[in-house]
């Protein structure tokens, strides 16, 4: 009795199911419009999904190329895991006139797209497209039965589809269906459903854009062999990068020995080098020439008190050596100790208007510059490549390549001197091209780590191991015990400087000794206290005479205070216009928790 019933109702259905499939001619007009779209699903006793989608597809009076198919393949587990569903097209086919060459990409989103059509050919009206195609790891394991709980028709179709059927054929008896259409979330029951045996049939009429049919088959439990779901871990930076004891142990230890290696290096080879001996050796030097590393405290030491440039120090010599760079201050002062040495003056030019900015007037004279050492004949030369006069408004972006070889061969008279055995710039070079060598692989192993480990942690350690080398460069260069020597006795004449205000009878003596001190206050960063003093021994000359500075003529009449702001605004200003480049240089289906959408499969389509 029981088995009577269930034919006829799989008779009646089916019967639906016939009246559902009827034909129906081309609507007139030029809307797209899906007329028949048919699945039919294969249950593979290994638990794979062989499908076959028929698609009669109405393009109306546009041309276009051809359709193509977005599936979803990869779809949110749960917080931490992605479940992957590998897709493989097994072919395309279509009905006469149709263009099927097609090709398979990622869409993004977790789709994978089968782009159906000829670039190079259009058609209009209606075209068939049969897709046939391979899905693994889509079936769900229950206790009591197996299940296919999938968008047979997705969501994301733009167009209307007149009629819809599938057909699921499973390896053993299904237990029970259910069929949902209409949009996502949607748990509208679908026109016909059935099934009898091994097979389940399911059908709508019409289905609007962006509506679905999503059915769920229960499988008997045994019959097909299925397979735990394809988990995929999900990217996330917390897992990334991972704290656990087995990547926060292994990270602090790189980074602990890389930043200690880089440590060590430093202590071996970075440190300055002083004669051996008494004070007096340290200075002068010892007859055997011995050397050793300066100890931990002693390398801020200072030698004696001198009042004149020891051994005839130029202030860009000066500079280069304290501090290890050539830079645009030391440049600076070089030009200004070059107008006091006579090759050249200074002229004011007052600005104009309430907004103008002061502007001076560089004059080289006749004096014979075969005492000059290489870099500041190359810096005269360049001042006055274009004549026997400029301004610092001209050489505004056109000095600044000059200045660079001038740069260059200041390193190279610091070495050429004795103070470096190797020339600073170079040692940092190297220095940072070995860190960067080693950020740059870090950045490949961190990025490698995390996108496909928990280890990134790791990589990270090993990023900061190479910006310690990268950074730290400017740490290795170190003085010769020659260089070392030299800096002690420099920062004796710059003692006097700092507190020239105690020698001010002194300088009165020597008339006009003191505006010669100008260039090395200005590598020294002793401006200030050098125009206090000069204002001071201005103030204190018989009868109101100023100290004579015959090589800076001003605009208007000469005082010391303003000599000394003057000069302040000339060394930024030259320091500004010696950089300054042209512009432009550069869950299961059943007990309610179905609805349409809500399983695998889906996704939609169109025409391009």
């Amino acid at each position: 009795m029981d088995r009577a019933l269930t034919s006829v109702l799989v008779a009646a259905a089916a019967v639906c199911l016939g009246a559902v499939a009827a034909p129906t001619p081309a609507l007139a007009g030029t809307f797209e419009t899906i007329h028949n779209y048919d699945v039919d699903i294969t249950v593979q006793a290994d638990g794979d999904l062989s499908i076959v989608e028929t698609i009669d597809y109405d393009f109306g009076d546009e041309e276009h190329h051809g359709i193509f198919r977005d599936i979803p393949t990869r779809l949110r587990y749960d917080d931490t895991y992605d479940r992957v569903m590998p897709l493989r097209v097994d072919g395309v086919t279509g009905s006469p006139g149709t263009p099927v060459q097609y090709d398979v990409s990622d869409a993004g989103d977790g789709k994978t797209e089968i782009k159906i059509g000829d670039a190079d050919q259009t058609i209009t009206g209606v075209h068939q497209y049969r897709i046939a195609y391979t899905v693994q790891g889509a079936l769900n394991s229950f206790a009591q039965r197996d299940e296919l709980y999938w968008n047979a028709i997705g969501d994301e179709w733009g167009v209307t589809i007149q009629r819809a059927t599938v057909r699921v054929v499973s390896p053993g008896q299904i237990t029970g269906i259910a069929c949902f259409q209409g949009q996502e979330r949607s748990s509208e029951r679908c026109d016909a459903s059935a099934f009898q045996g091994d097979t389940a049939r399911f059908g709508q009429v019409q289905l609007s854009p962006y509506e679905g049919l999503t059915i769920v088959v229960g499988i008997e439990k045994g019959a097909v062999a299925v397979q735990p779901p394809i988990l995929d871990e999900r990217w996330t930076p917390a897992r990334a990068f991972a704290v656990t004891p087995v990547t926060g142990s292994t990270a602090g230890a790189l980074a602990v020995v890389g930043i200690a290696g880089f440590g060590f290096l430093a202590w071996t080879r970075g440190r300055d080098r002083r004669y051996r001996g008494s004070q007096v050796d340290q200075i002068m030097g010892n007859p055997h020439g011995e050397s050793e590393t300066v100890p931990v405290g002693d390398a801020d030491a200072e030698g004696p008190v001198e009042f004149a440039p020891p051994e005839g120090i130029r202030p860009g010599q000066v500079g280069t050596l304290v501090d290890e760079r050539a830079n645009t201050l030391d440049v600076s002062a070089t030009i200004v100790d070059l107008a006091v040495r006579g090759f050249l003056q200074i002229h004011e030019i007052p600005k104009e208007g309430f907004f103008g900015k002061p502007d001076w007037r560089l004059v080289r004279t006749d004096k014979d510059d075969g005492s000059l050492l290489p870099y500041e004949r190359m810096l005269l030369e360049g001042l006055f490549r274009d004549g026997q006069e400029t301004t610092l408004s001209a050489l505004r972006t056109t000095f600044a390549a000059r200045l660079s070889k001038v740069e260059d061969s200041l390193y190279a008279d610091a070495r050429d001197q004795g103070w470096f055995a190797i020339r600073p710039d170079r040692v940092r070079l190297r220095w940072r091209l070995l860190g960067f060598g080693l950020t740059v692989l870090a950045i490949v192993i961190t990025v490698a780590l995390a996108a496909t480990t928990h280890l990134g942690l790791i990589g990270l350690a090993t990023l900061l191991v190479g910006l310690v080398f990268w950074f730290g460069a400017g740490r290795m260069p170190a003085r010769t015990a020659k260089g070392t020597a030299m800096l002690r006795r420099v920062r004796g004449y710059r003692r006097v400087i700092d507190t020239a205000d105690r020698y001010l009878a002194r300088w009165a003596e020597q008339e006009n000794e003191f505006p010669k001190m100008l260039p090395y206050a200005i590598v020294f960063g002793l401006t200030d206290k050098w125009a206090h003093t000069f204002q001071a021994l201005a103030a204190q000359a018989p009868s109101g005479v100023t100290p004579i500075v015959p090589w800076y003529v001003s605009s208007g009449a000469f005082s010391a205070e303003g000599f000394a702001h003057a000069i302040d605004g000339f060394t930024v200003a030259t320091s500004g216009m010696m950089t300054s480049t042209p512009a432009g240089s550069g869950s299961s289906g059943f007990g309610g928790g179905g609805f349409s959408g809500g399983g695998g499969g889906g996704g939609g389509g169109g025409s391009w």
